[in-house]
C-alpha cells in the first residue's frame, strides 16, 4: 500500500479547503493509499511537519494551501525524496495556475494521485538565511507591496488586497537604486523579478515564455523611476503582453548577485524572506512535482 501524507494550512482561503479535506479523508475512497493529514499551527510550521515526515517518507506529500505554505515546505526539505503535490486554497495560487492545476482541492488531490512526476528547476536565495522557490523572487516594488499587504484585508477581499496595495506603492514607494552584478558588467536598477514561470499573481504576465525546465532564471529588471513608464509597463503585464524597453529590459541567467541597501526586501513565491545583499542561483531539474498526466 503506498503512503500519502498531507501538510495543510487550516486557515488558507478562509479555511473552506482544510474542512473539505478532513470530510474527504473521513470517507476515504482509494484502499490503495494509506493517508495521514498534518495541520499547520503558525508560521514555519510547514516546514517542521515537511523535516518531521523525513523520518518515514511516504511515497507521496502533497501540501494544501497557498504559495506560502509550499515554500515553507521547499525550503525546509529542498531535495525531497519523495514527490511534491500542490493542494491550492491559497488567495493567488501561482504554481497551481502555472501548471494548469484544478482550483479546488479536492480535484487537484484526485489528480496527483494519478498524475507524473516532472523534476522542476529550483531557485536558491543566500543572504543571511537561505530560502528555495519555485514561482519567483523579486527586490523593490513587489517586494514592498508584500510586506504592505494587510492580513485582515487579504483575508477578506482575497487577491484584490494586492491590487489596493499595488495602488498605494504606485503613488509611494521611492523606488530606491540597487545593484545586479553580473560577470564583467553591473547595472543599477530600481526593480527586479527572478521568474522561474510565466504566472504571476493577480493576472499579471511578465515572461510569458518563462519555463521551469529550461534551466535559466528569466529576470525582468526596471531602470530609473519614470512612474508613467512603469504603469505602461504594468498595463501591458496586465494584458499578458508586457512591453521591454521603455522601462523594462530581460536577461535570461543561471545565477546572479544582487546588492543595495540593506533594508531593502526581499520576496521568494511571494512570502517576505529577507534583504539585500543576496546571491542567486538555479538548480536544474532537480525538484520533485506531481504535474497533471
Amino acid at each position: 500500500m503506498s503512503r500519502l501524507a498531507i501538510i495543510a494550512n487550516p486557515i488558507s482561503g478562509g479555511g473552506r479547503a482544510f474542512k473539505r479535506l478532513e470530510q474527504h479523508i473521513k470517507v476515504w475512497p482509494y484502499t490503495d493509499w494509506e493517508v495521514e493529514l498534518h495541520a499547520t499551527k503558525c508560521a514555519e510550521h510547514a516546514g517542521v511537519l515537511a523535516r518531521a515526515v523525513l523520518d518515514r517518507p511516504p511515497d507521496l506529500l502533497a501540501v494544501c494551501g497557498g504559495d506560502g505554505t509550499l515554500h515553507e515546505v521547499i525550503s525546509s526539505v529542498p531535495a525531497p525524496p519523495f514527490p511534491v503535490a500542490m493542494l491550492p486554497s491559497g488567495t493567488a495560487n501561482v504554481l497551481a495556475r502555472e501548471l494548469q492545476l484544478p482550483l479546488d482541492p479536492i480535484q487537484a488531490l484526485e489528480l496527483a494521485l494519478k498524475g507524473v512526476v516532472r523534476r522542476v528547476d529550483l531557485g536558491s536565495l543566500r543572504g543571511r538565511q537561505q530560502r528555495h522557490f519555485l514561482c519567483m523572487a523579486g527586490i523593490g516594488l513587489d517586494a514592498y507591496i508584500a510586506a504592505t499587504v494587510r492580513p485582515q484585508l487579504k483575508q477578506r477581499i482575497g487577491v484584490a488586497s494586492y491590487y489596493v496595495a499595488t495602488a498605494r506603492a504606485l503613488l509611494s514607494y521611492p523606488f530606491p537604486e540597487f545593484h545586479i552584478l553580473l560577470p564583467g558588467e553591473t547595472l543599477t536598477v530600481t526593480w527586479c523579478l527572478i521568474a522561474n514561470t510565466h504566472s504571476y499573481g493577480g493576472g499579471l504576465v511578465f515572461v510569458p515564455d518563462a519555463d521551469m525546465n529550461d534551466g535559466l532564471f528569466d529576470v525582468l529588471y526596471v531602470q530609473g523611476k519614470a512612474r508613467m513608464s512603469l504603469y505602461r509597463f504594468l498595463f501591458s503585464a496586465w494584458r499578458g503582453k508586457p512591453r521591454l524597453g521603455e522601462i523594462a529590459q530581460r536577461r535570461r541567467l543561471a545565477a546572479l548577485k544582487i546588492a543595495g541597501p540593506g533594508g531593502l526586501w526581499v520576496q521568494a513565491d511571494g512570502e517576505l524572506v529577507g534583504s539585500l545583499p543576496q546571491e542567486v542561483t538555479l538548480s536544474h531539474a532537480s525538484f520533485p512535482l506531481v504535474v497533471p498526466g
